[in-house]
């Protein structure tokens, strides 16, 4: 079978007037040395998979660079990348001297706009993990005093997206290395609701195989416990102590308010014998 014809009509780099042509008439494309190109050092994403790095650039090497990155003019004879630091990186790795570029000369651009425009890019390819995500937007907020609604629309976001970035900042290092790790952004802003850090770290170490449903539900419980075992009063406490003694077994009180006469107890036995022992004492009494 006939290797199939690579259609390039549609690309505006590719088809039409010359590209010396069109930067006499004014056109924002060029093709520029990359030699002229200064990456931005606030540019949000920092991780690239150096195998994809790979292919793109072996793609390039066959076809070019089918879709120009965006640059702006600051300073004599150069510019700073906007978007399209992955395509850069590979066109290097292929070789390449020039690239196709969009030069963004709009008089109102700012170092505000740069930023959400690198946002977006990335956002929308879902390039950015959690945290790459969360320190970019951060920044827009801390640099130029954002509200979360100022973010999300210049974004083009949900509220709640820019709210969970916010909350990853605030997060321990025992979860903000997990997230580093990969660890889900759902599971961990669900942990980060736990005080305790060994009892975060006993639900990190099976962090993939519990569901997030499974997760929440158990933390929710928890955490009425916690709140119920708070409303015990000094006398409570001796009892309970007082049973796990005679019992020799876990033994748990709650009460729903403080001053509430309502309450449970709950036993932990390991065994039938255990099991047993409760059963002797419950109907001897």
């Amino acid at each position: 079978m006939a290797r199939k014809k690579l259609v390039l009509a549609n690309n505006p780099l590719l088809s039409g007037p010359a590209l010396a042509e069109r930067e006499r008439s004014g056109s924002p494309y060029r093709e520029l040395r990359i030699n002229l190109i200064d990456r931005d050092s606030n540019q949000p994403r920092v991780n690239f998979d150096e195998e994809k790095l790979d292919e793109l650039a072996a793609s390039i090497k066959m076809y070019g660079v089918l879709s120009p990155i965006l640059v702006t003019p600051y300073k004599s004879g150069r510019y700073k990348l906007i978007s399209g630091e992955r395509r850069l990186r590979a066109a290097i790795k292929a070789g390449l001297s020039t690239i196709p570029a969009i030069v963004d000369t709009d008089p109102d651009s700012s170092e505000e706009r740069t930023l959400a425009v690198q946002l977006v890019e990335n956002l929308q390819r879902d390039d950015l993990t959690p945290l790459e995500r969360a320190h970019a937007i951060g920044a827009l907020r801390e640099s130029y005093n954002l509200s979360i609604r100022q973010i999300a629309e210049r974004l083009g976001i949900s509220k709640a997206m820019v709210q969970r970035s916010l909350e990853i900042l605030d997060l321990p290092d025992d979860l903000l290395n997990a997230l580093r790790e990969g660890a889900s952004e759902s599971k961990v802003l669900l942990l980060a609701k736990i005080d305790d850090p060994e009892i975060r770290a006993s639900y990190l170490k099976d962090i993939d195989s519990i569901t997030r449903a499974e997760l929440k539900k158990d933390i929710t419980k928890k955490r009425t416990e916690k709140v119920e075992k708070s409303n015990l009063s000094p006398e409570d406490r001796r009892l309970v102590d007082e049973m796990q003694r005679s019992l020799g077994m876990k033994v748990r009180m709650s009460r729903p308010a403080k001053g509430s006469e309502r309450g449970r107890i709950t036993v932990d036995f390991y065994s039938d014998d255990d099991l047993q022992i409760i059963f002797r004492r419950l109907v001897n009494v």
